[in-house]
């Protein structure tokens, strides 16, 4: 009997250059819309890396985006109690991402898992601009709720953007990297 192994068992260093490669495709999904404020892609991105790769190579993902964009956050400088956050707020992304793992990799997505990967895509990103909220609001001494109200445009703007394009891009991504790298998840172990 033939026994398939894990991506993760497949090759330390490969599993290092898909972790660099998703981190940096998150890094640039965060970048490339950065002029339209609460619109990117690094959330859809770290959330396919825990569902295609698992929750280890997405929490690394998590720890790479946040340090490195905490340091080079085009909306202003490092500010400990929002970082905090955005790696909870991640780190939930990334777990909610891990628990909707599809085992049968030949499922075609129908319009029932859109749907249901947009919903995830707003919930996740609630929770998200929730917690960043609350870091602003521990850091700047503003009341919470009022950091809550004074936000809402920008919040309610993140939560229907990630609600578009959760849809758009998981599937796209998902489709994309299993073909890509399909020799990579169905390699098989050599006999012993």
């Amino acid at each position: 009997m033939e026994e398939h192994i894990s991506f993760h068992e497949s090759s330390q260093s490969r599993w290092v250059a898909v972790t660099a490669i998703m981190s940096a495709l998150a890094l640039v999904g965060n970048y490339v819309l950065v002029a339209i404020p609460n619109v990117e892609l690094g959330s859809g991105v770290l959330f396919v890396t825990a569902y295609l790769f698992g929750l280890q190579m997405a929490v690394w993902s998590v720890f790479l985006v946040s340090i490195i964009y905490a340091f080079f956050n085009p909306w202003g400088p490092f500010i400990p109690t929002i970082w905090l956050a955005q790696l909870i707020g991640w780190l939930f992304m990334v777990m909610t991402g891990y628990l909707m793992k599809r085992q049968n990799r030949n499922t075609t997505w129908s319009r029932y898992m859109m749907l249901e990967i947009a919903v995830v895509g707003a919930v996740v990103t609630l929770f998200f601009d929730l917690v960043t909220t609350l870091g602003y609001s521990l850091w700047f001494g503003i009341p919470y709720f009022v950091a809550v109200i004074s936000g809402l445009t920008f919040i309610i703007l993140h939560v229907i953007s990630n609600t578009i394009i959760f849809p758009a891009i998981v599937p796209t991504l998902d489709k994309s990297l299993r073909k890509q790298l399909d020799p990579i998840f169905n390699k098989k172990r050599p006999p012993s």
